[in-house]
């Protein structure tokens, strides 16, 4: 499954901002025509052809490029502008005031609630002034009119925020039931193929550490397998409090992944013997159980264009050494510390 696939957000937005790049830009190009030539107000006239240009440029870069937020704000200006701007020149009957009640959806759509209210509450503001200051209101009255107008915009931008946030909570719903494990909250391999291919843009001085709770079965064995899921729950933990910056992955049944960078080899190495002796000297207690486990830690510092598939194998084999010569140690390429081990075995 492709992380891509769960970024709705995204390509909703994406997919927003290119219908209204198609459609303002054609109507703006028309409206631009008649500002022009008939009606005689030029200044939202060249600011329409303005609107036009932005709209072509950015639909021919949406199809090639991903959408930035820029893109999203600059339209939701140059929108918001131009009718504003007509409302105040033309008259009331020309019916221009409509457009308002489109744009609270739309500034929800593509920018979020934060932006959605401050774009919505803005563009309320400016239509009252507007509207408040029009010499005349004709052929509507007065305060059928502005009463009907406030209710019906603000009944619209009530719709458009709590369609936002619920939307906006079920996709952050489906990606944590997605990218977490749901035993222990740690990452699963979908999520740290995403932090790895995607979030990670600097990968120097990158370090993996794969690890394996030693003869887990037998804890599942003896206590039941709802005392091994509590422990697996409590390592978790006890590996996010230890490794401090970094994250926690969970790739098996009873195997660990954690990505962390580090400022050189035995830093890397120390945080792993760290993370070893505090699982070994710790006692979980479940149910009045006092059960204590230990770990075998592989350790590999990334390569530059190293997949993370080779990443992982790099740790697997150190693992397997770890587990090979007596388990609850770390083992590492080249390190003295795996020097000092072997020797002693």
């Amino acid at each position: 499954m492709d992380i891509t696939a769960l970024n709705s957000t995204k390509a909703l937005r994406r997919n927003v901002l290119r219908w209204m790049c198609l459609c303002f830009g054609c109507v703006s190009l028309i409206f631009a025509g008649f500002n022009l030539l008939i009606n005689n107000f030029a200044v939202l006239g060249y600011l329409e052809l303005g609107l036009c240009a932005y709209c072509v440029h950015t639909f021919v870069r949406l199809n090639r490029h991903a959408l930035q937020l820029r893109q999203s704000l600059i339209m939701c200006a140059l929108v918001t502008l131009v009718i504003v701007l007509g409302n105040y020149l033309a008259l009331i009957k020309n019916g221009l005031f409509i457009w308002s009640f489109a744009l609270p959806v739309l500034y929800y759509l593509l920018l979020g609630k934060r932006f959605g209210i401050l774009f919505s509450a803005t563009l309320l503001f400016l239509q009252v002034f507007i509207l408040v200051n029009k010499a005349s209101l004709f052929p509507f009255l007065p305060l059928n009119f502005g009463l009907n107008l406030l209710f019906v915009y603000v009944s619209i931008w009530a719709v458009s925020h709590v369609f936002e946030g619920s939307r906006a909570l079920s996709s952050k719903r489906l990606k944590s039931l997605a990218l977490l494990d749901p035993l222990t909250g740690a990452g699963n391999r979908l999520s740290m193929n995403h932090y790895f291919e995607v979030e990670l843009t600097d990968k120097s001085q990158l370090y993996l550490f794969l690890l394996d709770l030693d003869y887990f079965k037998q804890v599942n064995d003896k206590y039941g397998h709802d005392v091994g899921d509590k422990v697996l729950i409590e390592v978790a933990t006890l590996l996010r409090i230890t490794l401090a910056k970094g994250y926690v992955f969970r790739v098996g049944g009873e195997e660990f992944a954690l990505i962390s960078s580090f400022n050189n080899a035995d830093d890397a190495l120390n945080t792993a013997e760290k993370l070893r002796s505090v699982i070994e000297n710790t006692v979980i207690d479940i149910n009045g159980e006092k059960i204590n486990i230990t770990i075998s830690v592989g350790v590999a510092s990334y390569q530059q264009d190293q997949s993370l598939e080779e990443f992982a194998k790099k740790a697997d084999k150190q693992l397997y050494k770890a587990k090979r010569f007596g388990r609850n140690k770390v083992y590492a390429k080249s390190s003295t510390h795996q020097k000092i081990e072997l020797e002693s075995v």
